[in-house]
């Protein structure tokens, strides 16, 4: 083979290599576009799960305002169905008064008697229902905080890909 001969061998072989660098470069930043995209999409959805989180508990907070404020009321409206009873002892001095007093106070205790058993009921019920329900948001803050963690994570690691591909093309430019 002649001198002219190798020259074109070798210049076909640095050709081939630098085809082979231009489509791994173009490879590599295909992948670094793709990776900073997916950064970008996680930690925006990072964002979003936080403000979840920060409204999900402003709602617990709220309901645990409704339900003390309710439990007030209730517990007002039961020391006012004492009061009445506190009434009815001491207007039974009048015997004839007392007595058409008693049938309508005893009907008129009833009714609140049921509205007071209605109350007790609404109240296990909210309690009942606001448990659940911090148990519901309990369970989503444990799974949108390990969501969070593993996002973290995925972040971290791209992270440490970006940065070694940074690094790999440095010495490049």
């Amino acid at each position: 083979m002649s001198f002219k001969g190798v020259l074109i061998v070798i210049g076909i072989v640095a050709l081939g290599v630098f085809i082979t660098f231009g489509v791994e470069e173009i490879r590599f930043r295909s992948m670094n576009k793709a990776l900073l995209t997916e950064v970008k999409t996680l930690r925006e959805k990072s964002q979003e799960l936080q403000t979840n989180n920060i409204n999900l508990s402003e709602d617990i907070k709220t309901l645990k305002a409704e339900f003390e404020a309710k439990t007030q009321e209730y517990e007002g409206k039961n020391s006012q169905l004492e009061e009445e009873v506190k009434k009815l002892e001491a207007a039974n001095q009048n015997a004839a008064a007392i007595r058409a007093k008693i049938g309508s106070l005893e009907k008129e205790n009833q009714d609140l008697q049921t509205k007071n058993d209605d109350l007790t009921k609404q109240i296990k019920s909210v309690k009942a229902q606001l448990e659940t329900k911090t148990q519901q948001y309990k369970g989503e803050i444990s799974r949108l905080e390990e969501e969070r963690r593993s996002l973290e994570e995925k972040i971290s690691r791209l992270q440490e890909v970006i940065d070694k591909a940074r690094a790999v093309l440095a010495p490049q430019e």
